[in-house]
């Protein structure tokens, strides 16, 4: 299926030759400055500790989760799609002393020589799976990266997509630590359908030098239910299903974290 991947404000600026295009996860991302959270990292730190083996971040980026797995003694390999983030993780974690094993792969087909107790993914890297097809190839890989009996946990995004265009919101505001330049993100959503939307991203940096540039993704949503319906049919079994990080039970919205085991002998 393909779209327009730019739409409102950010098209009349590539239009008008105001902006230049840059990728999401790109060399110059400032994935750290605009990604604060840290309620997710007790919760995946407390299943990386009773499993006691080694942990498989899938989606690691810049190693937000990792760092914490690593500081806490865990055996973790990290596994992203992009080689920026990688190299962003490499270099963020080495400063901390570690040194991370951290491969570029996609998670759909995804070729590892380990298995592991339990493999993760953090913070929504789902919505960048927009298929069915697609989910059940990650939950496919994963099952055969899984121990006998290992454990699946991931948060994604629930929610229905209101159609057509949102209105902007700002995203990000605030002093770059290492260039001191200024930067002000804006974001706007267009909703193509309930479980399918393609997001924006107006970046102004004022400094020396004065640039815009805009960013596009497409991400997807998937209900609580249809979601775990694809792990049963990969050979998973639901331990768990939460509205948040915790452990209260999922009872509808945007945020759903599921736990999940492996069944038989880690192969489809």
């Amino acid at each position: 299926m393909v779209h327009d991947t730019f739409f409102g404000f950010a098209k009349e600026l590539l239009d008008q030759g105001l902006a230049s295009t840059d990728d999401v996860y790109g060399e110059k991302n400032i994935y750290d400055l605009t990604i604060q959270c840290s309620q997710d990292i007790d919760f995946y730190l407390t299943l990386a500790k009773n499993c006691q083996g080694k942990v498989l971040d899938l989606g690691c980026g810049t190693g937000r989760v990792l760092k914490a797995l690593l500081e806490a003694g865990v055996d973790a390999v990290g596994v992203d799609y992009s080689p920026h983030m990688l190299q962003l993780a490499r270099e963020k974690l080495e400063a901390y002393g570690f040194q991370p094993r951290l491969l570029e792969q996609d998670m759909r087909e995804l070729k590892l020589d380990d298995v592991f107790p339990l493999i993760i993914i953090p913070y929504y890297s789902m919505i960048y799976i927009l298929t069915d097809e697609d989910r059940k190839k990650v939950f496919r890989a994963i099952h055969k990266h899984l121990t006998p009996g290992g454990t699946l946990a991931f948060d994604f995004d629930a929610s229905k997509n209101p159609i057509g265009e949102s209105f902007p919101w700002l995203a990000l505001q605030g002093v770059h630590p290492f260039t001191n330049e200024v930067l002000v993100s804006v974001a706007q959503m267009k909703g193509i359908n309930e479980d399918l939307r393609v997001m924006n991203e107006i970046n102004y940096v004022f400094g020396e030098n004065k640039q815009i540039t805009v960013k596009s993704s497409i991400e997807s949503s998937c209900e609580a239910t249809h979601m775990q319906e694809l792990l049963a049919e990969e050979g998973f079994t639901i331990t768990g299903v939460y509205g948040d990080y915790d452990y209260l039970p999922y009872q509808g919205g945007n945020e759903c974290v599921i736990v999940a085991t492996s069944r038989g002998n880690g192969s489809c």
